[in-house]
C-alpha cells in the first residue's frame, strides 16, 4: 500500500470510529468492464462484485431509491460509459437497481452508451436515468443563462428520447454554487446529486444528496465507508467542490 492509500485509509479508519452508522447512503462509480475498459475511471468487474458481496453481508439491501434512514444502498454511474451495458447481465441476475447520469451531448459518442443501449436497459425495469448535463461543464464557472441552457436542454433531451421523467441532477465533477441549486429546482431537478460524502439524511442543504465515490475503493475501505467513515472529508470536499454564488471559482 502507497503512502498516499496508507493516509487515506488511516482517516477512513478515524471517521469510522467517529461517525460510525447504518445510515442509507448512496455510492458512486463511473463504469465497470470485464475485458473492455471504456475509461480510466472503469472499475474492475471482480471489484464491483466483491463490493455488492459486501453490502448484502453487512445488512444492506441495494434500492432504486432510499426511502428509509437505514440500511439501503443506492448505486449511481457517472457520464454513460458503454461497461455498464456490456456488463449489464449481472445486474440482471442479481436483480440490482442503478441510476446512470447521462451527458446528453455524450450519447452514441465513442465508449458511451447510445439511445438503444440504454432503451435495452430501460425496458429491464432495473435502470434509473438521471441528467448530468449537456455537455459536462463545471456549473460553479458558467453564467446563469448558460447554466440554465446545460440543466434544462438535457432534462428536456432525455425526457423526449426515453418518454420518462428526468428530475435528477448530478453535477459534473461535483462543482456547484447556490445559483445552480436554485435553477436546478426551478427547472424541475427534484434531486441534486453531489460528490460530497456522508449519509443520505444528513444533506448539506435540502434537495441536495450526498454520496460516496467508491470505484477504486479496496474491500477493507469499502466497508469503512459503508460504516460511514467518508464523513470524515465531508468538509474538506465541501470547501473544493462548492461556492456561494459572487465567489470566485478555483
Amino acid at each position: 500500500m502507497n503512502i498516499k492509500r496508507l493516509v487515506k485509509y488511516g482517516y477512513l479508519k478515524t471517521g469510522a470510529l467517529l461517525y460510525k452508522s447504518s445510515e442509507s447512503r448512496v455510492i458512486y462509480y463511473h463504469d465497470i468492464h470485464d475485458e473492455n475498459s471504456f475509461t480510466p475511471m472503469s472499475t474492475p468487474m471482480e471489484r464491483f462484485k466483491e463490493h455488492i458481496n459486501l453490502i448484502q453481508e453487512n445488512g444492506y439491501s441495494i434500492v432504486p431509491e432510499i426511502s428509509k434512514k437505514s440500511n439501503e444502498i443506492e448505486i449511481t454511474f457517472d457520464d454513460g460509459f458503454r461497461g455498464l451495458f456490456e456488463n449489464f447481465d449481472y445486474f440482471i441476475d442479481k436483480k440490482l437497481p442503478v441510476t446512470v447520469f447521462i451527458v446528453t451531448d455524450f450519447i452514441g459518442e465513442k465508449n458511451f452508451l447510445t439511445q438503444n443501449e440504454l432503451k435495452d436497459m430501460l425496458s429491464t425495469g432495473l435502470l434509473r436515468i438521471g441528467s448530468h448535463t449537456k455537455t459536462h461543464s463545471d456549473l460553479d464557472k458558467l453564467s446563469k443563462n448558460e447554466i440554465i441552457t446545460e440543466l434544462k436542454s438535457s432534462k428536456e433531451a432525455l425526457e423526449d428520447i426515453f418518454g420518462i421523467k428526468i428530475d435528477s441532477l448530478c453535477y459534473p465533477r461535483g462543482r456547484f454554487t447556490d445559483t445552480v441549486v436554485e435553477t436546478a429546482k426551478n427547472i424541475g431537478y427534484k434531486k441534486q446529486y453531489s460528490c460530497l460524502p456522508g449519509g443520505y439524511f444528513e444533506p448539506f442543504e435540502e434537495g441536495l444528496i450526498n454520496r460516496s465515490l467508491v470505484q477504486d475503493t479496496t474491500p477493507q475501505e469499502f466497508t469503512l465507508i459503508l460504516k460511514g467513515a467518508d464523513r470524515i472529508f465531508h468538509k474538506r470536499y465541501l470547501q473544493q467542490h462548492y461556492h456561494k454564488t459572487g465567489e470566485k471559482s478555483n
